[in-house]
């Protein structure tokens, strides 16, 4: 494991992981017929930055709510695989990572979804990537650092890799395609997977 934590400016705005490699057609089918609840933490800090057609389902959660002296969650206690996840591919997927996985959560972005450009903490703090699922060629993600003239856009494909996108930088993500952007969010609790 990492002793040294990376801050933002230290890490780059995308990085793609050689390591996980998964079957996307099998991952989403963990995803069938279940229904679009959007977690706690979801609601209380994505409401200013998204709008209706971005959804987000949790996949981890907790017991142990941790309260921040601003009222906001710590995401980091979000560990818990919900019961429906266990001994499911996403549970294997999940295990791919070398980083204790904290928060996990299935991003829907509908034609038209968008969430504008925001910052949410400090790579020290906790990491985050994105397993693309489904996707078009009109959906991207963008993200701009510190000293970025302009953000950097990417369009994630769907082939079964994860991408490190840097949660520290103001970053950004939309679709205007006529189909949904799928992908799943896996934040981790340290560096490792980056090495």
């Amino acid at each position: 494991m990492t002793t040294t934590l990376l801050r933002r400016n230290q890490l780059p705005n995308f990085m793609r992981l050689t390591h996980i490699n998964v079957d996307v057609e099998k991952l989403l089918s963990c995803f069938e017929n279940k229904e679009n609840v959007a977690d706690s933490i979801s609601v209380d800090c994505g409401s200013p930055y998204l709008n209706e057609a971005y959804k987000q389902t949790p996949v981890t959660t907790t017991s142990n709510k941790v309260l921040y002296k601003n009222g906001k969650e710590d995401e980091r206690v979000y560990g818990e695989l919900l019961p429906e996840y266990k001994g499911t591919y996403v549970e294997e997927v999940i295990r791919m990572f070398k980083s204790p996985v904290t928060r996990v959560r299935l991003v829907v972005k509908e034609s038209g979804a968008f969430i504008k450009p925001h910052i949410d903490y400090d790579t020290t703090y906790s990491v985050r990537y994105y397993i693309p699922l489904v996707t078009n060629e009109w959906a991207y993600t963008a993200v701009k650092g510190k000293n970025d003239k302009e953000p950097e856009v990417r369009h994630l494909k769907a082939d079964g890799k994860a991408w490190f996108v840097n949660p520290g930088n103001l970053h950004s993500a939309w679709n205007m395609g006529e189909t949904n952007d799928i992908r799943l969010i896996v934040a981790c609790n340290g560096q490792d997977d980056l090495i």
